[in-house]
């Protein structure tokens, strides 16, 4: 077998197991993060890290790792901050009307270090829609372990605060040294939790969901796991749920079952019945 096979083979194997698809300009990346694990496990080739992952006893580990290290984790707070405004402008007001429970449910998936599930706490706190008698429990996952203990810190670098002004910055955070640490207040009411997005029959323990929020995220994924994860969506969604994902992102004329709505100058989707 050459060696671009034996690439294949492993390509073939994270996308099965994550969803995740590296081609062109991605694949150095994938690359280097691979060597890394062959230099760590002692092994000499794409070849040889393909059967370990596939033969050796410690598969089950060695894929927690990849978990851990596959993923592209950039984010920051109130990255496309407009979602968040047509959350509060738009998006409950329509829940509110429509008889919607006072308890508002909203899913981040694909959570990273929690910098967006906290973006949608503070925009809720912000438009005081408690005040309004509004409550809510904010659900965030994500595939990587080590993201989801970063989430539940609650503390950041300078670089996850930079669409923060600076009067932001001390409303919403407090310092520690270089780092800043987001004051208790915004935490509240937030869980965090560890999911595959890519696995089959997967169930979100929250559901069902006013609002998911998944942006940046489905943009790695194969065509099989997108639509996969869509459908989980689809079900983890109560009837006329949203949708949210990035600008990046579009299911017009792939997805039947979410309507594209315009909200301002954002399309967003909303669940429709039942999938064939």
């Amino acid at each position: 077998m050459t060696a671009e096979e034996e690439w294949k083979l492993l390509l073939d194997l994270v996308s099965r197991e994550f969803g995740l698809v590296f081609q062109d300009s991605r694949r150095r990346h994938l690359e280097g993060r691979l060597a890394q694990r062959l230099g760590a496990l002692g092994l000499e080739s794409f070849g040889a890290y393909h059967r370990y992952l596939t033969r050796h006893p410690e598969r089950g580990a060695e894929l927690r790792v990849l978990a851990r290290i596959l993923p592209n984790s950039e984010t920051y707070f109130f990255r496309e901050a407009h979602h968040f405004d047509l959350l509060v402008e738009h998006v409950v007001p329509q829940l509110s009307a429509s008889s919607q429970p006072p308890l508002l449910r909203v899913l981040s998936a694909g959570c990273s270090s929690g910098d967006e599930a906290y973006s949608i706490v503070i925009a809720l706190q912000g438009a005081r829609l408690q005040l309004a008698g509004l409550a809510w429990q904010i659900d965030a996952c994500d595939l990587n372990p080590e993201s989801i203990a970063h989430a539940r810190e609650g503390l950041y670098e300078a670089g996850s605060l930079r669409a923060c002004d600076e009067p932001g910055r001390a409303a919403h955070f407090s310092v520690e040294g270089d780092r800043f640490r987001l004051r208790p207040e915004h935490r509240a009411g937030t869980s965090f939790f560890e999911v595959n997005l890519a696995v089959a029959d997967l169930e979100f323990p929250g559901a069902p969901y006013h609002v998911i929020f998944c942006r940046n995220v489905l943009i790695y994924f194969s065509e099989e796991a997108f639509h996969r994860a869509l459908s989980h969506f689809h079900r983890a969604l109560g009837e006329g749920g949203y949708l949210f994902l990035s600008h990046a992102e579009s299911l017009i004329g792939r997805r039947s079952d979410f309507q594209p709505v315009r909200l301002c100058d954002s399309i967003v989707y909303r669940k429709q019945g039942a999938r064939s």
